[in-house]
């Protein structure tokens, strides 16, 4: 359960760092200077940084810890880490918590599509409101899907 926890945690960091960054480089995009022939970009690296010093810990970290020790890392790489399928128990949880996240899916973004209908009234104040309501819309899946692994694995 605590590799479960974590990956999902650290999944929702990944998704807030990632809707950091674009949201960082939005507003670094609309401030862009052109000058006669010239065209400056200033970008802030500290979203990139954080992103990237985040991704090489979380990977050691999952790779070290990965259930299945016969992986290699090209094999791992590519799979889920949250998926988490040691047993039949393990197989019927995940599936559970799957359908669940995927629900939740399915109600999040219709509900976050018609916020759309309003985003012309308040795109001057929030003008990454899209990359944080598609951030939201993973958040919300990956906040279901562990909230349901723990509830089915403590019964």
């Amino acid at each position: 359960m605590k590799h479960v926890v974590v990956q999902s945690i650290s999944s929702i960091i990944l998704y807030v760092l990632m809707a950091f960054l674009f949201s960082s480089f939005l507003s670094d995009m609309s401030k862009t200077v052109s000058e006669s022939d010239r065209f400056f970009v200033e970008f802030n690296l500290l979203p990139l940084l954080l992103l990237v010093v985040f991704g090489i810990v979380w990977t050691v970290y999952s790779f070290n810890t990965r259930p299945n020790k016969q992986l290699s890392f090209a094999q791992w790489s590519v799979r889920m880490t949250e998926f988490s399928e040691v047993d039949e128990r393990e197989q019927i949880i995940t599936a559970k918590a799957t359908k669940a996240a995927y629900v939740s899916f399915g109600i999040s973004v219709p509900i976050l599509m018609g916020s759309f209908i309003f985003y012309p009234l308040f795109e001057e104040t929030l003008p990454a409101y899209p990359i944080y309501a598609l951030a939201s819309t993973l958040i919300i899946a990956t906040l279901v899907y562990m909230t349901t692994w723990i509830r089915g694995y403590r019964h």
